[in-house]
């Protein structure tokens, strides 16, 4: 069978394996690509119960957390975890008065419906956001724009979770988008041989560079939630969805939707419907994590509003109004002036 390795490996509690720095980052394609799309959808649904199942295993019966957003990854997660009767309580982090907010909230509160699961929302308003960052910021020791960015949401919704009572682990999609090239178009026709060469080399590339410890902050959860980081878990980060994503053909992961769009991560989204998912739910269109919460139009936003709150630089022009470049020109002057 061609997925049998992957599913051996399948029943994985660690909250996120460091698949780049041991020696299964070289058994990388042995097989031909499965083309079958029910057999894959098995195989995937077979790994994520596995999956689910271990983590569950080892929570002695607690209630386990969710990050939910509106991105097909967690939206598979929560459809595997709800059908499997796991305990699960859902929460999605927004930034308040972003244009992309509304619409991330709206599909994880019709998905967390749908399934009958938990859901909260946690919306920061500026100075929340501000204050978040400041937090992760400090905690990081760095900032970076996308460790800062990324971080805020998972902190954000890591308290929520804490003042709601939920102390078991804390499920997340991250790590798909490695596996599977999401958010990304690939140059070959994904039918083509070209195709599958340029597949596997790119996220053999994407997971040296994200499934490893050697990375700008290696202990980045142990800083962000501190004693609680063994319980943030990265359920796709594993060995046996990194020869799973291997052994698929590209042709499952790129096709023509029916509405005539051309969208990534087809195998995750038949899956998804395959547990109930409405279509309109599972094939969306969906930015990184950073930009559909809000959270770096929000850092946006708050730029231009200190900007703004200084006379001089409100001179010629509106910082609250003004083309981004100008913004990033005016606090690289201002960075200059310290």
């Amino acid at each position: 069978m061609n997925f049998r390795e992957a599913l051996a490996l399948a029943e994985s509690a660690t909250p996120a394996e460091y698949v780049a720095d041991s020696p299964v980052i070289e058994r990388t394609a042995i097989d031909p690509p499965c083309h079958d799309s029910e057999a894959a959808v098995e195989a995937l649904l077979a790994i994520l119960r596995a999956r689910l199942k271990a983590i569950v295993h080892g929570a002695a019966g607690a209630r386990l957390g969710l990050m939910l957003s509106g991105g097909i990854d967690s939206i598979l997660v929560a459809a595997v975890a709800a059908r499997e009767g796991l305990p699960v309580t859902a929460v999605t982090v927004i930034v308040r008065n972003s244009s992309d907010a509304p619409l991330e909230d709206e599909r994880a509160r019709v998905v967390a419906d749908a399934l009958s699961i938990p859901h909260h929302t946690v919306m920061l308003d500026p100075n929340g956001l501000a204050s978040m960052a400041r937090t992760c910021c400090e905690r990081l020791g760095t900032d970076e724009l996308w460790e800062v960015t990324s971080a805020i949401p998972v902190r954000a919704g890591y308290e929520q979770l804490h003042r709601l009572g939920v102390t078991g682990p804390i499920l997340s999609g991250a790590g798909s988008d490695a596996l599977f090239l999401g958010g990304s178009h690939l140059l070959a026709s994904p039918l083509s041989e070209d195709g599958l060469t340029e597949y596997r080399e790119r996220s053999l590339a994407m997971v040296r560079r994200n499934f490893t410890r050697h990375r700008l902050v290696p202990d980045y959860y142990e800083r962000l939630l501190d004693g609680d980081a063994p319980r943030f878990v990265q359920v796709f980060q594993t060995a046996a969805f990194w020869l799973y994503s291997r052994r698929l053909h590209p042709a499952l992961l790129w096709a023509v939707g029916s509405d005539g769009r051309v969208f990534d991560k087809v195998i995750l989204r038949l899956a998804a419907q395959r547990l109930g998912i409405d279509e309109s739910l599972a094939f969306t269109a969906k930015a990184p994590l950073q930009v559909s919460s809000g959270v770096i139009g929000g850092l946006e936003r708050g730029a231009r509003a200190h900007l703004a709150s200084i006379p001089s630089h409100r001179t010629y022009a509106d910082p609250d109004t003004e083309p981004a470049e100008h913004t990033v020109a005016r606090l690289f002057l201002e960075l200059l002036r310290r």
